[in-house]
């Protein structure tokens, strides 16, 4: 079982780390550097719902990937899922994310 530690704590971080974002949208990276006229072109509700959504997404599949390979006794597996998963879907969502930067 305490292989499965650290990634229910990861999952869990973020699941918790995603409302956090939504109410204090100053914890998305690169939103809090921006100067104010630059932070008048972002939609920032728009993008802290999509962190919020997405960062719950990401934790809950950790889990629930942690989980399954736990159970069907596949722990070795476990890198090669994340280093292809994590890296893809984190790329993606920042390129997602740049909809809401309605800066030139």
């Amino acid at each position: 079982m305490e292989a499965i530690v650290p990634d229910l704590l990861t999952g869990g971080f973020l699941i918790i780390l995603g409302p956090l974002v939504k109410r204090f949208p100053m914890l998305i990276a690169g939103y809090n550097t921006m100067p104010a006229d630059k932070k008048k072109n972002v939609d920032i509700e728009s993008l802290s719902s999509f962190m919020r959504r997405h960062l719950m997404i990401i934790g809950a599949v950790l889990i629930v990937i942690a989980v399954g390979l736990k159970l069907t006794g596949q722990q070795n597996a476990r890198s090669v899922i994340y280093s292809i998963y994590l890296p893809i879907y984190v790329i993606w969502m920042v390129v997602r994310a740049q909809r809401y930067d309605h800066n030139k």
